[in-house]
């Protein structure tokens, strides 16, 4: 019995001569699944989320957990990576729905779930001033100052710093060498100062 035989619509890209649009495929199986009343696990949410790449992983990632496919258990192992994978993730779902996920998922680092550090974390962030207020944080701040310098093809800002309370941390992920956390920088209580 293949891991794929007890769901209503297996995940199988189509065969026949042309080209596949893998990205509309993976909404298409995911809309299929979610009506078929399918429930996924942590493989079948790889899977689909590859389909699509990483701009596209907000998206079916919020469309899965919706859809019923996926509870918080199964987001955990892919919310940092999916988060860190998109290039502007704050303006993808908006921070409401991101919170949405990121309480379902739990904290998470490196897409297991753990404990959220005891004590306040020392945060910087590169960005334009009206970007400030983004949830992508590093505890690198030369990673940071290269953000705010423009060197990733963005344009030039200023280093931002917080203090960011446990509380306000959703995530954190290093898979891109990034040293980021996720900081809800709504939070009560939090300063994000010029650097």
């Amino acid at each position: 019995m293949s891991p794929d035989s007890r769901l209503a619509v297996p995940l199988v890209l189509p065969s026949g001569p042309g080209p596949v649009d893998v990205e509309a495929h993976a909404f298409t199986v995911l809309t299929d699944a979610a009506l078929s009343g399918d429930m996924w696990g942590t493989a079948e949410l790889g899977t689909v989320l590859g389909w699509g790449g990483r701009l596209a992983g907000p998206h079916l990632l919020s469309d899965a957990f919706d859809g019923g496919l996926v509870d918080g258990d199964t987001l955990a192992p892919y919310i940092g990576q999916v988060w860190s994978g998109a290039d502007y993730p704050d303006a993808a779902l908006g921070h409401d729905r991101w919170r949405e996920l990121f309480d379902a998922a739990g904290f998470t680092r490196d897409g297991a779930p753990s404990p959220r550090p005891a004590e306040p974390v020392e945060l910087w962030r590169g960005a334009v001033p009206e970007r400030r207020t983004d949830w992508s944080w590093s505890t690198d701040w030369e990673m940071a100052g290269r953000y705010a310098s423009g060197y990733f093809g963005r344009p030039r800002g200023k280093l931002y710093r917080l203090m960011a309370p446990p509380d306000a941390l959703l995530g954190a992920y290093d898979g891109r060498g990034e040293s980021e956390y996720v900081v809800d920088t709504a939070h009560p209580g939090l300063i994000i100062t010029d650097a």
